[in-house]
């Protein structure tokens, strides 16, 4: 037993002694082989970020230019608009059909006036992403997220109505873009958006309209205030627009242009004025818009330093927010009521006027009707005594 431990405390000691002998013979016998460098950062697979293919096709009524019924957008960056500008649209001259705009494909015209839940809403908002000129060149863009397909979508020429988009200076009336006239169908509330304007900021980033049969009502009027020295505006990539205050400091998305975009949808509070025709509300030419009383509060722009963001003339700006233009033309923030003083408030402290005048007279009618009633009464009572 003693001999067993013996030649097992020496068979031990013998495999430690070759594992460090090995161990110390290592290094000499890897200097005699070649050292292989590791591959350089040129030569290793570079890796290719997520890109998209939005396609956008022309519908059952047009082509594109060349007889083409889809064009393909392929490679597309997430995050930076793509562009429909360039792309032409050509509808049969003898076609009963118009093309009203491009919008998502397969929602069947969702929001329209004329399909929404089953029912017929006139005044629903209608979510083209890009309109058709006159000429048939698409002007829009749209925000690339994923793979998508849009379409172009028609309405019947029997209901087609013109409407023009002005962008203006709201200090004197100068136009800052080339207008743009559009169609629609009669009861359509177009969502059009702003244009992007170095260094100014619009008092809306959408104003809602119902297409009227008369098109010199269906005009739409951006507003823009000039930034104060210093001030300036930086689009972004998903179409929203910062402005940047000359100490850094930044206000992202303060509108966009985008009029799908939910800072377009963004509630409204801010003062505004109205556009009536003659006075940059006509399709003819922008003017100086008439002049309305602020309606509600109006919300601060700021930045994300809390400082105020100043017009060229040292006032502080308004957060921009929807409008809406009545019947009666006068825009107006949406869900505000109207004040003493604007026009909308004349109207309102009028209209009471003809209800009153009807019911004046109808009042009448009946005293009359029962006195008559009273008399006749009387005299048959008295016939009847007589008798």
């Amino acid at each position: 037993m003693k001999n067993m431990k013996k030649w097992s405390r020496r068979f031990g000691a013998m495999c430690g002694a070759v594992v460090l002998a090995t161990s110390l013979a290592a290094p000499a016998a890897f200097a005699d082989e070649p050292v292989t460098a590791a591959p350089a950062a040129g030569a290793m697979t570079s890796y290719e970020g997520t890109t998209y293919t939005i396609t956008l096709y022309s519908g059952n009524q047009g082509t594109f230019t060349g007889g083409e019924t889809q064009r393909t957008f392929t490679d597309q960056v997430p995050g930076e608009p793509l562009s429909f500008e360039g792309v032409t649209l050509e509808v049969p001259a003898d076609s009963k059909y118009y093309a009203k705009g491009v919008r998502l494909a397969g929602l069947d015209n969702e929001r329209s006036d004329k399909n929404r839940d089953g029912e017929n809403l006139a005044g629903t908002k209608t979510p083209m992403v890009a309109y058709v000129r006159g000429d048939g060149t698409l002007v829009g863009s749209v925000p690339v997220t994923e793979d998508a397909d849009y379409v172009v979508a028609y309405g019947i020429m029997a209901n087609r109505v013109a409407f023009t988009v002005n962008y203006v200076d709201a200090a004197d009336g100068t136009e800052l873009a080339e207008s743009q006239t559009f169609f629609g169908d009669i009861g359509d509330v177009p969502a059009t958006a702003p244009a992007y304007i170095e260094n100014y900021v619009p008092h809306a980033t959408l104003i809602d309209i119902v297409l009227s049969e008369d098109e010199t009502k269906n005009v739409i009027t951006y507003r823009y205030t000039r930034l104060a020295e210093g001030t300036t505006t930086e689009p972004q990539p998903d179409g929203t627009v910062d402005v940047v205050n000359p100490d850094g400091s930044r206000a992202e998305g303060t509108y966009t242009t985008d009029p799908t975009d939910e800072v377009a949808q963004r509630a409204p509070v801010n003062p505004i004025e109205a556009t009536t025709p003659g006075a940059g509300g006509t399709a003819e030419g922008a003017g100086a818009p008439t002049p309305v009383q602020p309606i509600g509060a109006a919300v601060p722009l700021t930045t994300d330093a809390g400082t105020e963001v100043l017009a060229d003339d040292g006032t502080p700006l308004a957060t921009p927010g929807t409008e809406t233009i009545n019947d009666d033309e006068t825009a107006l923030a949406s869900g505000a009521e109207a004040v003493p003083g604007s026009e909308a408030g004349a109207a309102a402290q009028t209209s009471w006027i003809p209800w009153a005048v009807a019911a004046a007279v109808l009042a009448c009618a009946i005293a009359f009707i029962l006195v008559r009633g009273l008399r006749k009464a009387k005299e048959d009572q008295s016939e009847s005594s007589a008798a």
